[in-house]
């Protein structure tokens, strides 16, 4: 198990990788520099609590997110998944309506009705 401070450095690269957001888009959007964000991410500065929710509500990740050690990189992926499907439903109540039809359907199957309807949409 490594420190805290490494398994919440770590997290937040992953997060952020997975999000697609830069080090300097990350740096913006907390108004601190990018060597601010890079001394984090290599462990060269620790992180106080306060700035720490901030990175979090950016990154749109709960504190336990951050703070999760030995997060297998499959089942993160699949969270990650789980994630965009309620954040669709949450803004799209024809998705949900949609996905409580098909209930029985498998992961896959929602996924691809999913961008189904977003491709619609851009029509």
């Amino acid at each position: 198990m490594g420190s805290i401070n490494d398994i919440a450095r770590n997290n937040i690269k992953r997060y952020r990788k997975l999000r697609k957001i830069t080090q300097k888009e990350l740096a913006e959007a907390l108004n601190v520099t990018h060597s601010s964000v890079s001394a984090w991410e290599i462990g060269k500065n620790s992180i106080d609590m306060d700035r720490l929710n901030q990175i979090c509500k950016v990154l749109n990740v709960s504190l336990s997110d951050i703070m999760a050690d030995n997060v297998d990189p499959e089942q993160f992926q699949k969270d990650e998944e789980n994630r965009k499907i309620i954040d669709v439903l949450n803004r799209r109540p024809e998705v949900k309506r949609l996905m409580l039809t098909t209930f029985d359907s498998r992961h896959d199957d929602i996924i691809v009705a999913i961008k189904l309807l977003e491709a619609l949409k851009k029509r």
